[in-house]
């Protein structure tokens, strides 16, 4: 670390490390723009490997003449019933589709000769038209909107009213919310991020000198990812989109604390390079630790088996670690060359002032301290209290992925879904894929006429389609079963395990296997449901023993882990609870506890690192209990500014009209600011003072050798320059 500091502080290296990063982002630029273009949204890539939807996927994909397919439908509804003249506009819109877009085959058309009387509703009032597209998820949002334009659907032309749904309206919505998504997060954060910093520091320079930090390792991190993906295949888009505001949560965070101590140490020394060389060495070994935990944390989802969960692994590690990375050598090169001036104009703020200390020390944080420390019993007996009432919110949960709680907004895919549940089975809306192998010869007749029959006896189901569609070869057929609700809710992803074991037996040579719709839906959730059991208990012993390593202790370690373990488990039922009990939504998808647990964990226990690295520093001089009284008023206006800048931009998602990215903002916002103003202010403070130096057993308050090259006992003395004037009043840091 020594080092380090010295290089990236240097009278002229300062220079050098400025000049390394800007050739870093000459090269990484053109490369880092490319991301797109090895990212994927098929459903293989948020499925398991071994997943039996996964295999209906490949099959499709392989075997079939017209490969992975989806389904778009087009739906006309008039009160009263459908005239002879919406009937010649559904065949004439059928016709335009099929010229704008490419069909597989020939749209079915109701009314037509030999259509299924099925398309029709009972009353005659609603009809649809089914059209058969490739499964090709960069192209079928364009296809939608082209679909759209050409039939002029979400008008109602004297009565009637026309909607694209189904996969094909879905795509199309989608990609009109997520249009120019990434700038949209990027102005919106960048915008959340200047705006808190000028008012924590009221100066432009010191300001924007974070976001130039953030915006660089982005597009580092990008060409980086993207290096990555040409190696290992292309990844989800799931791991990369959530990239920009982590990445901007955390680094903005590193940023304040190196920023903290560095005013401090323009107050004890007046050359601004020797004060960044020790601001580096002392904030250095929290930086480190705390990057090494949300990367490690993130690496641990690449045990997850749900493709876009292990998507963030690598792709969230890299980008935390390239934060950090210049967090440490373009940050302090960057404040080192404007010292003082940078904090323009409150320079008064880091005046040389060695007397200052003792002064700076009795702020608020400081009297917060006294009191939670003088009743530590009852101020960690009151935030136990507090989040076990929060967890009591988790009685709420309930899992739900029907499209109408996709988007938070109105959109033309989810109103005609409405429409079409009214009248038909909404299980229309993606049917479930049934595909019947035999080994070595072709499917016969029988064989799909025994699954027919296997399949009509399950309750829930509406119908199954009357023709089979054979692969290439003749030894794959494809039947697809329709059930009579949403695809998406619990009913229909309950039905799919028992219509598999219908399916278990079909003889010898004979293999049936279901995939698509509501088949694809219960495997990522039983894979989430997987994940989680796996995820926890790995990610909370990795973060313990990089805690041990930092603080020199294993009871200190298991204070912390418990501590952020509650925080997560208040924080989960309280936005549960607000989500189904105050929103009305109907549930939650079983993704959220994995994703919750990642952020909540690995970023809440950054504030808990800074604290007690800090601790730990000072409780070798002071004593554990002075100790941390010390650290709690040094770090208390850095980690309190952390803490509001990272949950405000996750907050940023909770603007997106979608109920997931909603989701996840709102929670992750709430967790971090309850990490900052209870778990770090109140109950890690108090259960400290309980244990007393007992929680640095097997080490003592003033024994353990200094982690990551803290130690600053060699740092030379400052320079022997005339100290200039002391303030007319105490300044606070």
């Amino acid at each position: 670390m020594a080092s380090l500091a010295r290089f990236v502080t240097g009278r002229r290296t300062k220079w050098y490390v400025v000049l390394i990063w800007l050739v870093l982002l000459v090269v990484a630029g053109p490369i880092g723009a490319k991301l797109a273009d090895v990212t994927s949204d098929s459903t293989t890539s948020f499925l398991p490997g071994s997943a039996e939807s996964t295999e209906v996927q490949r099959l499709l994909d392989k075997r079939f003449a017209s490969g992975e397919t989806a389904t778009g439908l087009i739906l006309y509804q008039r009160d009263g019933g459908l005239t002879d003249a919406d009937k010649q506009k559904i065949a004439a819109d059928a016709a335009k589709v099929k010229d704008e877009i490419p069909v597989i085959g020939d749209p079915v058309v109701p009314f037509a000769a030999g259509a299924p009387a099925e398309l029709v509703s009972e009353k005659g009032d609603t009809a649809y038209t089914a059209v058969t597209i490739p499964l090709q998820f960069e192209d079928i949002g364009g296809w939608g909107k082209d679909a759209r334009e050409a039939i002029g659907s979400g008008e109602r032309p004297g009565g009637l009213s026309v909607y694209v749904t189904g996969v094909l309206g879905l795509n199309a919505d989608f990609e009109e919310v997520f249009a120019d998504f990434d700038f949209k997060l990027l102005a919106a954060t960048v915008i959340l991020v200047l705006v808190l910093l000028l008012l924590i520091y009221r100066s432009l320079i010191i300001a924007v000198i974070p976001l130039v930090v953030v915006l660089g390792a982005s597009f580092v991190a990008n060409a980086l990812i993207y290096g990555y993906a040409k190696v290992a295949g292309d990844i989800s888009s799931s791991g990369t989109q959530i990239l920009l505001v982590l990445m901007f949560g955390v680094g903005t965070d590193y940023c304040l604390l190196l920023v903290s101590r560095y005013r401090e140490e323009l107050h004890a020394v007046q050359d601004k390079h020797l004060a960044m060389e020790r601001a580096v060495r002392r904030a250095g070994p929290a930086l480190i630790a705390s990057g090494c935990t949300v990367m490690a944390a993130m690496l641990v989802l690449l045990l997850a088996d749900a493709g876009s969960t292990n998507a963030m692994g690598v792709t969230s590690a890299i980008g935390v670690g390239t934060v950090l990375l210049a967090g440490l050598t373009l940050l302090p090169a960057l404040l080192t060359i404007f010292g003082r001036n940078g904090f323009w104009p409150r320079r008064s703020t880091v005046a040389y002032a060695p007397g200052l200390e003792l002064v700076a020390r009795q702020g608020v944080w400081r009297k917060v301290g006294d009191r939670v420390l003088k009743r530590p019993a009852l101020a960690l007996t009151a935030t136990l209290v507090m989040f076990g009432a929060f967890a009591l919110g988790l009685t709420s949960y309930k899992e739900d992925y029907s499209i109408s709680g996709f988007f938070n907004d109105p959109v033309e895919s989810v109103d005609g879904f409405a429409v079409l549940g009214e009248s038909f089975p909404s299980g229309a809306l993606s049917p479930t894929a049934i595909l019947i192998k035999r080994d070595g010869a072709e499917v016969t007749d029988a064989d799909v006429e025994a699954v027919r029959e296997r399949v009509t006896s399950l309750g829930g189901v509406a119908s199954v389609s009357p023709a089979v569609q054979r692969s290439r070869d003749g030894q794959v057929g494809r039947l697809d079963v329709t059930f009579e609700d949403d695809p998406s809710t619990d009913a229909a992803i309950a039905r799919v395990e028992p219509l598999r074991e219908r399916l278990d037996d079909l003889g010898p040579g004979g293999e049936a296997l279901v995939g698509a719709g509501s088949a694809v839906t219960a495997d990522i959730n039983a894979a989430n449901e997987r994940d989680l059991r796996i995820i926890v208990p790995v990610a909370l012993l990795v973060i313990a023993i990089i805690l041990a390593i930092l603080l020199q202790a294993l009871v200190a370690p298991l204070v912390l882990i418990a501590s952020v373990v509650i925080s997560f488990l208040g924080t989960l039922g309280l936005s549960i609870f607000f989500f189904i009990e105050v929103q009305g939504n109907a549930g939650v998808d079983a993704s959220l506890p994995t994703y919750a647990f990642i952020f909540l964990v690995a970023l809440g226990i950054d504030y808990t690192i800074f604290l007690m690295s800090r601790v730990r520093e000072e409780a070798r001089v002071h004593g554990t209990r002075e100790g941390t009284l010390r650290a709690l008023a040094a770090t208390g206006p850095v980690i309190t500014s952390a803490g509001i800048v990272l949950a405000g931009t996750f907050s940023v998602l909770m603007t997106l009209p979608v109920t997931f990215a909603f989701n996840i903002g709102f929670m992750v916002a709430v967790g971090i600011l309850l990490d900052t103003f209870v778990v770090r202010t109140v109950m890690v403070p108090a259960a400290v003072e309980l244990l007393g130096d007992r929680v640095w057993w097997p080490s003592t308050a003033k024994g353990g050798t200094r982690a990551i090259g803290e130690s600053v006992d060699d740092e030379r003395p400052p320079m022997p320059i005339d100290p200039m004037p002391l303030p007319e009043r105490p300044l606070v840091p």
